[in-house]
């Protein structure tokens, strides 16, 4: 769909879409009850924040200890929300931790890492998103959909999220299980809901929450919003969202729930997971 096109379309039908969006990124293929976790009309909140944005630092990254590497959910997505952001003129900044650095590299972004004392001063942003990025429980340690202790290494992204709460700054979180920074807006339902959810619910809040089978469904569900309340086109191409995923396995990503350096998302296929990213864009009206 031209930019000229999609800048016709008349708010009601924009909602509309954007509300079926929605609703396709947030099916369940892993059966985790992320129905209940759901709440409509965050993606449309949360893409009209981005859009008022001066300066996004988005966060991701999901290390997984037993594969010493981190997985193929989340920094696909980090890229495209970026690229969609930078193409609208919004500045864009990642950060990650250490461990799952090279995975950005590999997708061209360079992040800086989280646990800089000093990163909003540095950064100074307006907004912050972060995708499958894990986040403390009620007792302090960052846990995997398993319930295993994952805190070391992590990074302390959860008490940056705080301290942007705490400024005022706008907070958006992507995720997929109830583990992840942004589902303390839903960590009752998460416990009551979730597999593991009374050990694994993050307690650490965002203003907006998407909630989506795959967190990179996630992502690419918000770009496709903002694509809509923007006028034009700001999806990757499948191709591109296809060479993302497979850089990070060449780079020694792993699947996060098989644990194995393979092309798959999630347990699903390459295929599988981005036939999600077609659907929206066909929403999208691209």
């Amino acid at each position: 769909m031209s930019p000229d096109r999609m800048s016709e379309r008349p708010e009601r039908w924009i909602k509309e879409r954007v509300a079926a969006i929605e609703k396709r990124i947030a099916q369940d293929p892993a059966r985790r009850g992320i129905a209940a976790l759901v709440k409509p009309g965050q993606l449309r909140l949360a893409a009209e924040s981005l859009l008022q944005a001066r300066c996004v630092l988005i966060v991701s990254g999901f290390y997984i200890p037993s594969a010493q590497a981190g997985e193929t959910d989340g920094p696909p997505g980090a890229q495209a929300l970026g690229m969609a952001l930078s193409a609208i003129g919004i500045e864009v900044v990642y950060a990650t931790d250490a461990l799952n650095r090279p995975l950005f590299e590999v997708l061209g972004l360079l992040p800086l890492e989280g646990d800089e004392p000093d990163l909003l001063e540095r950064v100074a942003p307006s907004h912050l998103v972060s995708i499958e990025r894990v986040g403390p429980a009620d007792d302090g340690q960052c846990y995997n959909m398993r319930g295993e202790v994952l805190t070391a290494g992590v990074g302390s992204f959860g008490e940056l999220f705080l301290r942007a709460a705490e400024r005022g700054l706008s907070t958006v979180g992507i995720g997929d299980g109830g583990n992840e920074i942004g589902m303390g807006r839903v960590a009752e339902q998460v416990r009551r809901s979730v597999p593991k959810g009374e050990r694994i619910a993050c307690v650490i809040p965002t203003d907006t929450l998407i909630v989506a089978g795959l967190s990179n469904w996630g992502a690419y569900g918000l770009v496709a919003a903002l694509s809509l309340l923007a006028g034009r086109d700001l999806l990757p191409s499948s191709e591109q969202a296809r060479e993302a995923v497979l850089a990070l396995v060449r780079a020694g990503a792993v699947d996060g729930r098989t644990r194995r350096n393979e092309s798959t998302v999630d347990g699903l296929s390459l295929e599988a997971s981005l036939e999600v990213l077609d659907d929206v864009r066909v929403l999208a009206g691209g």
